[in-house]
């Protein structure tokens, strides 16, 4: 992969499913890493899952909730795969990067 560098001023913000996002480093056809930035807001209620794939958010501002614990500006939360985790929620507002390895190996 080498090195990408990327500036979150230079990518475009886009409606994702549970709020907005800025794709900073998307995943080749789920093959490679992924890097994102998360906008979330008060209507955000993702329910309890789980990925096959390392997954960790840090929180860049507000604050989420996940699994009715809350983590705020400044938080990093890992979530190991095959890990059931949620709901997430941001009542009042978050913003979070994420950072997953996805791949069939990972």
């Amino acid at each position: 992969m080498g090195v990408i560098a990327v500036n979150e001023k230079d990518v475009k913000l886009v409606k994702s499913g549970h709020g907005q996002t800025k794709w900073l480093v998307p995943s080749k056809n789920g093959a490679s890493p992924e890097m994102m930035i998360r906008h979330w807001g008060p209507d955000t209620n993702i329910p309890v899952h789980s990925h096959p794939y390392h997954e960790m958010f840090y929180v860049l501002e507000g604050e989420i909730e996940i699994g009715g614990t809350t983590y705020t500006a400044g938080s990093c939360i890992y979530v190991e795969k095959g890990t059931p985790y949620g709901p997430t929620r941001a009542p009042k507002g978050g913003k979070v990067l994420r950072y997953a390895e996805a791949g069939p190996d990972k």
